[in-house]
């Protein structure tokens, strides 16, 4: 008589099984890809790369403000004197208002990118950078459209004959830049914290080593 063994499943690997559980000490989110969140490895150095860049931008912008806002307040006091003043002329003034902007617009993405780099530090989820790239592309949006708005707005003619438009027109525009900036710093930000992390930082991570003496865990960083 032939008696049939049973048969017997094989037994998962030990290995496997404690690879699995610490392959990553961060949680998940259903619906993220792989290796989010980020390793810190990788969060470090995308949040020290963010801060690097808006500390030249955001230095750039506030000396532009303070220099063109001072200029600005010299023209237009020589508007008062008189239409007929060598600095009181429509080009003059538009460009102080530009520049300024310009200067505004640079604070805001500075900030932005400071924003970003906050982010860039925390072990957060992809929907987290997702939402800032939403945010930063609508306020991005929004920037553009009132900074248009009020260049339409400006007529060199009626402007120097009413110049108490003058300043509050000078003001809203820095606004307007700065939200476009803020925008704009922002959503590059978000963009830089979605990027897949490189294989060096995939590897960065906690897993299971077979040493002579045993099992042991070791860290590679």
């Amino acid at each position: 008589m032939n008696f049939a063994s049973p048969s017997r499943a094989p037994a998962p690997a030990p290995l496997a099984r404690l690879a699995s559980a610490t392959s990553s000490r961060e949680p998940q989110d259903v619906g993220d890809p792989p290796h989010w969140p980020l390793p810190r490895v990788a969060r470090i150095r995308r949040s020290a790369a963010l801060f690097a860049l808006s500390v030249p931008t955001l230095a750039t912008g506030v000396a532009l403000v303070v220099l063109r806002t001072r200029s600005f307040e010299r023209h237009v006091g020589s508007c008062a004197l008189g239409a007929d003043q060598p600095l009181c002329t429509g080009s003059a003034i538009r460009d102080h208002a530009r520049v300024a902007a310009a200067g505004a617009g640079l604070v805001g993405a500075g900030l932005g990118l400071v924003a970003a780099g906050v982010t860039a530090v925390v072990p957060v989820r992809r929907r987290v950078w997702v939402a800032e790239a939403v945010v930063g592309g609508a306020t991005l949006a929004l920037g553009v459209a009132w900074l248009t708005a009020e260049s339409v707005v400006y007529r060199p003619g009626t402007a120097r004959e009413d110049l108490t438009r003058l300043g509050p027109w000078f003001d809203r525009r820095a606004v307007a830049a700065s939200l476009l900036g803020a925008g704009l710093g922002l959503a590059l930000g978000a963009g830089v914290g979605l990027l897949p992390p490189s294989r060096q930082a995939r590897r960065s991570v906690v897993a299971p080593t077979l040493l002579p003496p045993g099992l042991a865990v070791v860290g590679r960083f």
